[in-house]
């Protein structure tokens, strides 16, 4: 889905419900923020997807349906792929955390910023832990490295990481 097509069903939601902007937004975002979203101008992270999903009384599958002619209903989403991400993050999963957020990985995705930076701390974090052998823990540093620049996230203190993580390793 597109960024109008997606402040087109944010709107139409706000006007069903006869909310306002500024009702809408409380102290969550800014009603400039919305205003912006509803035009196509700004793409709602994650959380801010969750957030109206919530206030309008929408499934977030609505607004993270992506293009539903070309996907089966069975087909995850890439919002599918971050949230399963985030839960085996949060579990000490790291492993599974990246292989899951993989597909979000290209820069068409519609969550590629917040796919890095999961995919960087799930590498980090796997490749720190004790019982992981260091070839393998050497190339999932490398892997944080690769993605710690990229999008939206990008952090330096991943980046320090994650190199300090491979000259210890090698």
């Amino acid at each position: 889905m597109d960024r109008a097509e997606l402040g087109k069903i944010i709107k139409d939601a706000r006007l069903a419900k006869k909310m306002t902007q500024s009702e809408v937004v409380g102290t969550f975002i800014t009603r400039n923020m919305l205003s912006q979203i509803e035009s196509g101008v700004a793409v709602p992270s994650i959380k801010t997807l969750e957030y109206l999903s919530k206030k309008l009384d929408i499934s977030i599958q609505m607004l993270s349906a992506g293009e539903r002619t070309e996907r089966s209903a069975a087909t995850p989403s890439d919002y599918d792929y971050i949230r399963q991400s985030k839960q085996k993050f949060k579990a000490g999963q790291y492993e599974e955390a990246a292989a899951i957020v993989k597909p979000c990985l290209e820069e068409t995705s519609e969550f590629f910023d917040e796919a890095c930076a999961i995919y960087t701390m799930s590498t980090l974090a796997f490749a720190g832990k004790s019982d992981v052998d260091k070839q393998t823990a050497c190339a999932y540093a490398r892997e944080a490295l690769r993605y710690s620049e990229k999008g939206f996230y990008a952090c330096r203190e991943w980046k320090v990481e994650a190199i300090c993580l491979i000259e210890r390793l090698s």
